[in-house]
């Protein structure tokens, strides 16, 4: 693993640290299906609300396996090691795995393309920075046409997970990571 991927896994760690206490946990997880329900709306006892929590859960139960972890939580170094071990010997399922995550949780209406209102609530529930959110969404637009597809999200997660060019448009997909 090179130094600016671990940059960036890292900073991906901290992305979905939701609670901030520097351990990846079920918490962490569960809270962003709460947030994305709030930014859409649903209820608190809405079966969409619980259908965007066990996604969520899904994941983090499919990177304890993967990471072959009894306890569920990770630390960074562990997050660092997932990727190293992991995912940079098997990128392809993982970016899409990612992207097919990033969409069912975002693509609110179903369309298959996420647009930048879409795109947008994804920071909000991540707590990113927003005044970068504008910039990041046209990075990731790459034929321009204002939204993201399946193509340009899996090309994203390509240039976030392996490309050496810190340059490349999808280090961008979670905000901009040299500034957490």
């Amino acid at each position: 693993m090179t130094d600016l991927q671990k940059q960036k896994v890292l900073h991906f760690f901290n992305v979905l640290d939701n609670n901030g206490n520097g351990i990846l946990e079920k918490d962490d997880f569960e809270l962003v299906g709460d947030k994305i329900s709030d930014i859409i709306g649903f209820s608190d006892n809405a079966r969409e609300r619980l259908l965007l929590k066990l996604k969520a859960h899904g994941l983090f139960l499919q990177i304890l396996k993967d990471i072959d972890k009894e306890e569920a939580e990770l630390a960074p170094e562990e997050w660092v090691q997932f990727f190293d071990k992991v995912v940079l010997s098997q990128p392809n399922d993982y970016v899409n795995q990612s992207s097919t995550y990033l969409f069912s949780l975002f693509d609110q209406d179903g369309d298959g393309h996420i647009d930048e209102r879409e795109y947008i609530d994804m920071f909000k529930a991540y707590g990113l920075y927003m005044s970068v959110a504008k910039k990041a969404f046209d990075q990731l637009d790459i034929n321009g046409d204002g939204r993201i597809s399946g193509g340009e999200l899996v090309k994203a997660f390509e240039d976030f997970f392996m490309s050496a060019d810190e340059k490349a448009p999808g280090n961008w997909i979670f905000g901009d990571w040299r500034n957490g």
